[in-house]
């Protein structure tokens, strides 16, 4: 499915999401803050800031605005519609326990990689990502997985959507390196990311498969000063392709 294009837009609705946006961004934010970033009066800020809190959507802190906790129930029901939403949790403990990683469950949303589960093993360093999180696709070895089993129209769609905006020196940022890199993906049935999301950081990532669809992707992620080099290449692989293929059975069992 491609991305949606942009049709007739509610400008208020517009930039009531942009408020909350950026009060999310910034931990919360000020009238006179908020006005400067929107380049809005203070009194139509005020309108929108009143309207959000009467309908419980921010808290007023000594006039600091923040999300309230009606964004997490909402989160909450966006989470459990994932399909494979509730079925990873043991197959990530494993992982995570089996190596000593961070094992992450990564799904895409609206062309970007959503950071939907996280399991931290006793002895990992804990990296860069949280759960939540958006991000782009063609960074983290979970995003280039999902974006191999993509059709290349949709990658397309997706790269002229959001570009390919570099991290590091080492992350891909021209289209044609990109399928060059999600061939080789496909071929070898998993995805490596080495310093492309924050230098000192690599993952392995495996798809989650069901009846030629992909539905997210399982990763591993630690510091490279952390695994080593003949174990990340020649053996994890097959551990994350195996927690991928347990997620998916789950999914098959239920979904038929």
């Amino acid at each position: 499915m491609a991305l949606s294009e942009p049709g007739r837009m509610v400008k208020s609705a517009r930039t009531a999401f942009e408020i909350i946006e950026y009060i999310h961004e910034q931990d919360g934010a000020e009238l006179g803050e908020l006005s400067e970033r929107l380049d809005l009066a203070k009194s139509t800020i005020h309108g929108y800031l009143s309207t959000l809190e009467s309908l419980e959507y921010l808290v007023n802190e000594g006039g600091r605005y923040h999300l309230s906790l009606k964004f997490f129930y909402h989160g909450t029901a966006a989470c459990n519609s994932v399909p494979i939403a509730g079925l990873a949790d043991e197959t990530l403990r494993s992982l995570a326990e089996e190596t000593s990683l961070v094992a992450w469950l990564v799904v895409e949303e609206h062309g970007r990689a959503v950071y939907l589960d996280r399991v931290v093993s006793d002895d990992a360093v804990r990296t860069y990502g949280r759960v939540s999180k958006r991000t782009h696709l063609h960074r983290p070895a979970s995003g280039k997985a999902i974006l191999a089993h993509l059709p290349d129209s949709r990658v397309r769609n997706i790269v002229d959507s959001y570009g390919l905006p570099g991290r590091t020196e080492h992350t891909i940022t021209d289209e044609e390196a990109l399928f060059e890199e999600l061939a080789a993906v496909r071929q070898r049935g998993y995805a490596i990311s080495e310093h492309e999301v924050a230098l000192g950081v690599q993952s392995v990532a495996a798809p989650i498969h069901h009846r030629g669809e992909v539905l997210g992707a399982v990763s591993v992620s630690g510091m490279s000063n952390q695994v080593d080099d003949e174990y990340f290449q020649s053996e994890l692989p097959d551990v994350v392709a195996l927690a991928a293929a347990d997620i998916g059975d789950r999914y098959a069992e239920r979904h038929g």
